[in-house]
This record gives structure tokens, sequence and C-alpha cells, in this order.
């Protein structure tokens, strides 16, 4: 199983699509529970597994059975960054999870602390 900082930087990245997902489903008031239990330092491992079960190949699978495959191909990962932005990390230092500027110049949002990255 993956360190507790990469799966929360997955957690992190996963979170808005599980939103949605759990609000079509009737639990986002359980998914909101959890969400706050590791915004007050709960470990992530067990809420990964629980909202984000794991295929034989490793693979993350949502409530679509789309893959998701961790951190890769996230939006703006793999990206040329546009001129004046930079690369982003964590707002508590808890996780690997980077990411730039959107197309239109906001700032990243980490989804795991509703707070607004900070510069890496």
């Amino acid at each position: 199983m993956e360190a507790e900082d990469d799966l929360l930087a997955v957690w992190c990245a996963a979170l808005p699509e599980l939103r949605t997902q759990a609000r079509n489903n009737g639990v986002l008031d359980r998914l909101d529970r959890d969400i706050a239990r590791v915004r007050a330092g709960a470990a992530v491992r067990q809420l990964v597994l629980k909202w984000m079960p794991t295929d034989s190949d490793g693979t993350y699978r949502s409530w679509s059975d789309r893959p998701f495959f961790g951190l890769v191909g996230l939006p703006g990962m793999n990206r040329d960054l546009p001129v004046g932005a930079g690369t982003y990390g964590c707002p508590r230092d808890r996780c690997g999870r980077n990411a730039s500027r959107d197309e239109h110049g906001h700032l990243p949002w980490c989804a795991a602390f509703d707070e607004p990255m900070r510069p890496a």
C-alpha cells in the first residue's frame, strides 16, 4: 500500500469527483464527516479504501467504474506552465501533491483541507 502522504495526495485529487458521486448517491453527509476527520488529522488510508476501492491491477475505481490512476494524468500535471505561474504544493505539508495555476491563472485548490495550495 502507498505511503500516507501519497494516499493523501490521491484523496485530495479525487475529492471533487467523490463529492459529486456522493451527492448523486445520497451519501454526501457521510463523505463530509470523513473529510472533516482527515482535516482534523485522522489517517486517510482507511478512507481511501472505503471511498476509492482498487482493482486487481492497483488502479483506483470510481463509483462509475472508470479507472483512476492515482496522480497520473491529473489536470495540470504534464502541461507547460503559463508565464508567471509556478508549482504549488500541499498547504499543510502533509502530502506530495503538486499542481499549477489553471489556464485562467487561478490558484490550485487543496480539496482535502479546503484551502488554496501554496507555492512550492
